[in-house]
């Protein structure tokens, strides 16, 4: 005998997953239970109640933003939830939206839409190119350098004429010279 009893929609609907938002309250749900939630505080900023331990203990913190309350919870729950896997994993996996619940079924498109998508992917291909021939690595060419004269290493600079070396194998006439001390200005002490 078929049984005429229905149960009611809130049993039957599937169990939130992720972030779910009601009023200014956000919820963490993971495996049917809110495992956090973030609601306003008015001197504070925001305050985060986590219960994701197997223990009855909750721990509160305050935080300045929805957004740095949001990321320290799933850290925090990811950490206690899966212990198993790398952190990176584990929020990916907590904060995971079962297929069907959040995403709107995807529409066909219109041909301008294939069309106009057409037209993005060929720009963006040519953009591409551009880039890659711009990055790439370009030969170096090395400039030839003019000859020394001399010992000295002068280089030749155009209308200037020539330096020759001295006696001693200099190529500066300055150098040449003999260095005098410089004389005293005030009295020996």
């Amino acid at each position: 005998m078929a049984s005429s009893f229905k149960f009611p929609a809130c049993v039957t609907a599937s169990r939130p997953s992720g972030w779910v938002q009601s009023g200014e309250r956000w919820d963490l749900w993971w495996n049917g239970r809110s495992v956090a939630s973030i609601v306003p505080h008015a001197v504070l900023g925001f305050r985060l109640y986590l219960d994701a331990r197997k223990m009855s203990q909750a721990k509160v913190v305050s935080a300045t933003s929805a957004r740095q309350a949001k990321r320290y919870a799933e850290r925090w729950c990811a950490a206690r939830l899966c212990p198993q896997l790398p952190l990176r994993d584990a929020v990916a996996r907590l904060v995971a939206v079962p297929p069907g619940a959040g995403a709107a079924p995807s529409q066909a498109l219109t041909r301008e839409q294939r069309q106009q998508a057409r037209r993005l992917a060929e720009a963006g291909a040519g953009e591409m190119g551009r880039i890659k021939e711009a990055l790439a690595p370009r030969p170096h060419v090395m400039a030839a350098r003019p000859e020394a004269q001399g010992r000295g290493g002068a280089w030749s600079v155009p209308g200037q004429i020539p330096s020759s070396p001295h006696r001693n194998g200099n190529t500066s006439p300055t150098r040449a010279t003999p260095k005098v001390p410089h004389a005293r200005s005030g009295p020996l002490r």
